[in-house]
């Protein structure tokens, strides 16, 4: 071998090791970022706490039953009757324009106007997140405007298998995801309004204390929320990879790469 090649083939080892560090080091910083402004983390895993070290936990109604088989290790299984968890009634009232609720679910609608997760504890400054009658996924925010609530032409909720829904409220648009894990496709649908600082509490999993019976039938699992407006790039990741959690009180969960046997059904 000529002393240019062995040159030529070291700088080319080098070359490549310098991009494969680069690659690790620029997933691990995006696993660590997608946790910033991370409001709470309930893995409903045999119980209702927040992993988030934020320390917003849930309280069961005493009808929601544990699931061995949740999408990520348990889930928290929802009877359609009224079985929900509040979530730190007192405490949690976040006072944000930017806002993102994101959960894994698998079930559907008991009645019109379902809610996966709502807060209806501050006059209008109310928050939900479930079904409009025709099965779309929309959101209450801006002083409970028919602009959020009534969204012509969101998203179809996936009925009965695994799902990740999100709404990201934005100060220009709000933006509605739902990623399918049977066929790993993601549905986006964006309602470009502005949007105004809210501070909705009273927190609810799985019911909207709204205007008589708006249940959810089925299975929640890995309910986040923060106050800041997630991107599509973080939504596929939460979908497809996981999220890497080292909260406040130094409490690390750790999220592995998600099984396809969970998303066969």
């Amino acid at each position: 071998m000529k002393p240019d090649d062995t040159f030529e083939a070291k700088f080319f080892q080098v070359i490549c090791l310098t991009l494969i560090l680069f690659f690790v080091v620029d997933v691990n910083t995006q696993a660590a970022d997608i946790t910033d402004g991370m409001i709470g983390y309930w893995p409903l895993d045999g119980n209702a706490k927040d992993m988030s070290g934020n320390n917003y936990h849930g309280e069961l109604d005493g009808k929601v039953k544990w699931e061995a088989n949740g999408r990520i290790n348990g889930g928290a299984r929802f009877d359609g009757k009224g079985s929900h968890i509040k979530v730190a009634q007192k405490d949690l009232m976040p006072k944000t324009l930017e806002f993102t609720v994101v959960t894994w679910i698998n079930g559907h609608k008991a009645q019109d106007w379902a809610a996966v997760v709502s807060a209806r504890g501050t006059a209008k400054q109310a928050y939900w997140m479930g079904y409009r009658p025709d099965d779309t996924l929309a959101y209450v925010w801006n002083n409970d405007s028919k602009e959020t609530w009534d969204w012509q032409g969101s998203i179809k909720i996936p009925e009965d298998t695994w799902a990740l829904i999100a709404v990201a409220i934005g100060k220009t648009k709000a933006t509605a995801y739902a990623y399918t894990a049977a066929t790993k496709k993601l549905a986006i649908a964006e309602n470009k309004i502005a949007h105004i600082e809210q501070a909705p509490s009273n927190f609810v999993f799985g019911k909207d204390d709204c205007c008589g019976q708006r249940f959810y039938q089925g299975i929640l699992d890995e309910v986040m929320m923060f106050e800041r407006t997630l991107n599509k790039d973080e939504i596929i990741r939460l979908a497809t990879i996981g999220l890497n959690v080292e909260s406040k009180n130094k409490l690390a969960t750790s999220w592995g790469q998600i099984k396809e046997v969970h998303g066969s059904n």
